[in-house]
């Protein structure tokens, strides 16, 4: 079975620097539209006739309704005969919610030189090639409920007078006109220009490894869209269940309605699923808005504390894997700071001046969208390499989230302090639930 195609990015690798609040102070800088709320969208390249295949299809179905999308791939298309395992499959998670689409490769059109099955490398082959196995998809399991086609080995640019993406523009046009409802997905695996916007109902703009991820940017047409469900990124090799965090929360900055985040690695991360803690979490942080996270800030139960002046409605909370803090900003402020004393000493960390009721000891500090490690008790900041908070904004009103895994050794109990201008709240305590 032919995997997606894999595609070597650099790495940016972010370096410490020390800053001064008045002349030096870099925010990071904001997507102007971000993902508040995702979907799992999972290449299930793994066979349901047996095990382990079948249970990972089963665990998708019990994973609804996170997961939205499953790209089923009996042998990189549709293979070339009916299969009744597929059908079951396919019938099952449909039945569960999840919309299944079947895997298409399209080879690049034959423009890098590929060949199709049966020898040939022209633009015109490759279109019947792919036009055939759409149309086998949908003889053999339109009937089960198949929702759509993932057109695989995408190009990215337009091409001279537009000649690539109107190959993918015309594989689409074909697909919707013979199948009413059709869901398309067209997978360049980078970041496509904005002329594919119409090739398809979703792209993905990101297949990579973790690391890459930690690093990569996302196009400004995608962070500016009104529509992140326009959006998938697929990353893989992410070991942990802390970078896995790490990653929903840059997919959500980088405005990806669907996303898929897996430990599995070369030679295939697709052929098996996440499973315990790590699969539950990710279901949970896909899902999370910018303004969730339970536990106890704020009055005492996340309730906002009202405030007045410059900052007001702003709460602190934090649970298992998460801290999420919130606060409107009614005068306009080139650096949004939450502060927060994450080892419950005030005497560590920055030490807040006045006009703060409070030194706070602030041990991270949060600028506009980047997250700072206190360096000493005066202004002296580290940037933490690899993570983002998942900053959105809704008018005035700013929430973050971070993964607790971004802190080094997190009290149970912590202080947090909001400061925009020269206008600081009072600290607010908040304790995990």
């Amino acid at each position: 079975m032919r995997r997606i195609l894999w595609r070597p990015r650099t790495r940016i690798l972010a370096v410490a620097v020390t800053l001064c609040m008045a002349a030096l102070g870099l925010p990071g800088a904001a997507a102007a539209n971000t993902a508040t709320v995702q979907h799992i969208a999972v290449p299930a390249y793994f066979n349901p006739n047996g095990t382990p295949g079948s249970t990972f299809w089963t665990q998708l179905n019990q994973s609804t309704p996170a997961v939205g999308i499953a790209i089923a791939n009996p042998n990189s298309g549709p293979g070339s005969a009916f299969d009744q395992g597929y059908a079951n499959a396919i019938q099952a998670a449909t039945n569960a919610g999840v919309h299944v689409i079947g895997y298409v490769d399209t080879g690049y059109f034959g423009t890098t030189g590929r060949t199709t099955r049966d020898g040939q490398t022209t633009t015109d082959a490759w279109t019947a090639q792919a036009e055939a196995d759409v149309n086998s998809w949908y003889s053999w399991y339109g009937s089960y409920g198949l929702a759509g086609i993932f057109f695989d080995d995408g190009l990215a640019d337009c091409g001279t007078n537009n000649a690539h993406v109107s190959l993918y523009e015309a594989i689409n046009t074909f697909t919707k006109q013979n199948y009413s409802g059709a869901l398309t997905v067209d997978n360049p695996g980078v970041g496509a220009e904005q002329c594919y916007s119409d090739a398809a109902d979703v792209l993905v703009m990101f297949e990579g490894t973790y690391a890459d991820y930690t690093g990569w940017t996302a196009p400004a047409w995608e962070l500016n869209s009104t529509n992140p469900d326009k959006f998938w990124h697929l990353i893989y090799n992410t070991p942990t269940q802390a970078d896995m965090e790490n990653a929903v929360s840059l997919s959500k900055q980088r405005n990806a309605g669907y996303l898929y985040v897996t430990d599995g690695n070369l030679p295939n991360p697709w052929n098996t699923l996440p499973t315990g803690t790590y699969w539950s979490d990710e279901l949970a942080q896909s899902a999370a808005s910018g303004s969730g996270g339970g536990g106890t800030g704020g009055g005492g139960n996340c309730t906002p504390v009202a405030g007045s002046g410059d900052i007001t409605n702003y709460s602190a909370c934090m649970n298992g894997t998460t801290e999420t803090f919130t606060a409107t900003f009614n005068a306009a402020a080139p650096f949004h700071h939450v502060f927060i004393n994450t080892d419950n000493d005030q005497a560590t960390g920055f030490q807040l001046p006045a006009p703060s009721t409070s030194p706070l000891g602030a041990d991270y500090m949060i600028e506009n969208n980047t997250l700072y490690q206190s360096l000493s008790s005066g202004w002296s900041w580290a940037p933490v390499t690899g993570v983002s908070p998942n900053m959105t904004q809704n008018g005035n009103t700013y929430s973050w989230t971070l993964p607790l895994s971004a802190l080094n050794n997190p009290a149970t109990t912590q202080q947090a302090e909001f400061n925009g201008n020269t206008f600081y709240t009072n600290p607010v305590t908040f304790t995990q639930s």
